[in-house]
């Protein structure tokens, strides 16, 4: 049975990590992606998310090498992605892509838009091993 996590937690960083590492078409995909990603939800406190909080990914050539919860002030990575709770919980969920809600302005990101534009299959394969963590969302409790 797989424990469902809370999302931006420890335990679902690490869950996320392991989907990454597992999945056959991202490590494919992602051959030429060697940047860490930070993915930062926005302070949400009527779900327990007083402050700001990301999920450091070190990312390399279709491999996860860690994931870490981190606060703002301690992401290092060249590729920030910042948006609301609801926006983060339409992407893991599959029925927000990652790229429509950058070029909607639902997702703010710090680093090379061309870039990421470039890698656009690897961020929909990297969204959708974010859809194979079991995630418990809090405003569903």
């Amino acid at each position: 049975m797989n424990v469902a996590h809370r999302p931006f937690s420890p335990e679902w960083a690490a869950a996320f990590k392991e989907a990454i590492e597992a999945d056959a078409w991202y490590r494919d995909v992602a051959a030429k992606w060697t940047w860490p990603v930070a993915l930062v939800l926005r302070a949400t406190p009527e779900y327990g998310y007083a402050d700001a909080v990301a999920i450091e990914l070190t990312l390399d050539r279709g491999r996860c090498h860690g994931a870490a919860i981190r606060p703002l002030d301690a992401v290092t990575a060249p590729f920030v992605l910042t948006a609301p709770y609801a926006i983060w919980k339409a992407v893991v969920r599959g029925e927000l892509d990652p790229l429509v809600g950058v070029t909607r302005g639902k997702i703010a990101v710090q680093g090379s838009l061309a870039t990421l534009m470039m890698h656009a299959k690897s961020a929909a394969a990297l969204c959708a091993c974010a859809r194979n963590v079991p995630t418990a969302f809090p405003d569903e409790d």
